[in-house]
């Protein structure tokens, strides 16, 4: 069995059961604008030839294992054809001020079967790096999610499909680390007659890998950066994310000084607020002065706290003297809304019901 999107296979078999072009425009167009990832759902082809696709193509490999859901967003852990798991999550922007109408859904995308970083504070490094995830698998998350998003909501006021959006790689996984799947996956989105997502809606998080994001910058993937900061202190930033010692600040805020140049893209800073490590105003002082006269926005996360990780979160108050110290200097600066805490879907809790399995 090949992938729909193996395109050598499908012109071969194209060929050999003389079909008309027309015909993969056909199963594209049901794919990328109709939400459809059964061959079988595909009506407007004769049912022997959908037939033939089902004998020898596959749309989505990926099998939604467990669908947990609350009112804004929808987890799914899939299981891939190696037999291995892994989660995405989709989350439904409303608008209060519309009666609570969709304006816009975001998928965090997965790169990675679990994560090689072993960031300090978070749960999924603890069940440790299993495999990379295929470009087609990163596709098929997107395809698995228009699908059950058509299900769930159906079409919008101008008959048009509801569909993800925003794409974010910040789930499983760093996607620097998968890079030359993730740069295959992004041009497949942007790509006008597939998935024909706009860069300015896409967006990689990454711990700072910096041979990658050269990389990046060298492949013209101009598309948004999200970096995994948390602090503008060094020592800080390898007690709590060990692969730093490796990358230096310095010499990453050098080529992120580059990236901005080149793309005229702001850059956004991750910065988790945990007590009394990251939220002192010395942390403070020092995130002033790196990003001074830099083109930057920085989103301070409240830390979701697992009972399988030592650290707290921040207080309120804390959070709030940090976020105005930084504006009194001129940074801009947001508090990211946490979300899902309390079931343990939120940022660095992925996988907690596993690792707290294995703990016990």
């Amino acid at each position: 069995m090949y992938s729909i999107f193996n395109y050598e296979q499908l012109d071969n078999f194209r060929k050999d059961y003389k079909i008309q072009p027309y015909r993969i425009r056909q199963i594209y167009h049901n794919i990328f604008k109709n939400s459809i990832i059964n061959f079988w759902d595909m009506t407007d082809l004769p049912k022997e030839f959908r037939n033939e696709l089902n004998n020898n193509f596959y749309i989505v490999s990926l099998y939604p294992q467990r669908i947990l859901e609350t009112e804004n967003t929808t987890k799914i852990a899939f299981k891939t054809k190696k037999w291995l798991t892994f989660e995405t999550v989709i989350m439904y922007h409303k608008d209060k001020y519309l009666n609570n109408k969709i304006n816009r859904i975001t998928i965090c995308l997965s790169s990675q079967i679990w994560c090689a970083v072993w960031c300090k504070f978070c749960v999924t490094w603890k069940m440790w790096f299993i495999d990379n995830l295929d470009w087609t698998e990163i596709i098929e998350q997107i395809l698995r999610a228009n699908n059950y998003i058509k299900n769930k909501y159906w079409k919008k006021e101008d008959w048009t499909l509801f569909k993800t959006r925003n794409v974010v790689f910040m789930w499983m996984g760093e996607p620097m680390l998968n890079y030359e799947n993730v740069k295959k996956s992004i041009n497949f989105m942007l790509d006008q007659k597939k998935l024909n997502l706009s860069k300015r809606h896409i967006t990689i998080s990454t711990s700072w890998i910096i041979p990658w994001i050269k990389k990046l910058l060298n492949d013209n993937i101009n598309v948004k950066l999200a970096v995994s900061l948390h602090s503008a202190n060094q020592i800080t930033r390898e007690k709590i994310i060990p692969i730093s010692s490796k990358y230096k600040l310095n010499d990453l805020m050098l080529l992120l000084d580059e990236y901005v140049k080149k793309t005229d893209n702001r850059i956004f800073y991750e910065y988790i607020m945990i007590d009394n490590l990251t939220d002192t105003k010395d942390e403070a002082k020092y995130l002033v002065k790196l990003l001074k006269n830099r083109l930057s926005h920085v989103n301070l996360i409240p830390y979701n706290e697992n009972p399988v990780v030592d650290y707290k979160t921040s207080s309120w108050e804390n959070i709030i003297k940090f976020k105005e110290y930084l504006e009194k200097n001129w940074i801009t600066v947001t508090i990211r809304n946490t979300m899902w805490e309390e079931i343990k879907w939120a940022c660095w809790q992925l996988w907690y019901e596993n690792v707290k399995w294995n703990n016990d």
